[in-house]
């Protein structure tokens, strides 16, 4: 939905039966963009079929990667990036089975100096 001004005061994005609902900025009900505030609370994260490919059609429509698509010790292929509105996405999909011991063990070793 649109107002008159142009303003988006409804959307809905679907991922899969999941929906986003989302608006542009109304400063009037303290909805400020995360562009405005320099900053955001979150990150959004979407499990895909295919994160590379996911990241790269965002980047085409204007999103700036922050992290390349890479293998993480959690058994995921993930990268991030924000959109033009400055939310931060992150965007993964499984490549293995990982228990919960072995993903502790794995991160405990990425905090060794």
């Amino acid at each position: 939905m649109t107002e008159p001004s142009g303003r988006i005061g409804h959307a809905e994005l679907d991922f899969n039966g999941a929906t986003l609902m989302l608006c542009d900025e109304f400063p009037e009900y303290g909805i400020r963009s995360a562009n405005t505030i320099g900053a955001t609370p979150v990150t959004l994260h979407l499990h895909v079929d295919n994160c590379d490919a996911i990241i790269e059609r965002a980047l085409k429509a204007g999103a700036k990667l922050e992290m390349a698509p890479q293998d993480q010790f959690y058994g995921e292929r993930s990268g991030s990036f924000k959109d033009p509105f400055g939310h931060r996405w992150n965007v993964g999909h499984s490549i293995e089975e990982v228990s919960t011991e072995e993903m502790q063990r794995r991160y405990t070793e990425t905090l060794k100096p």
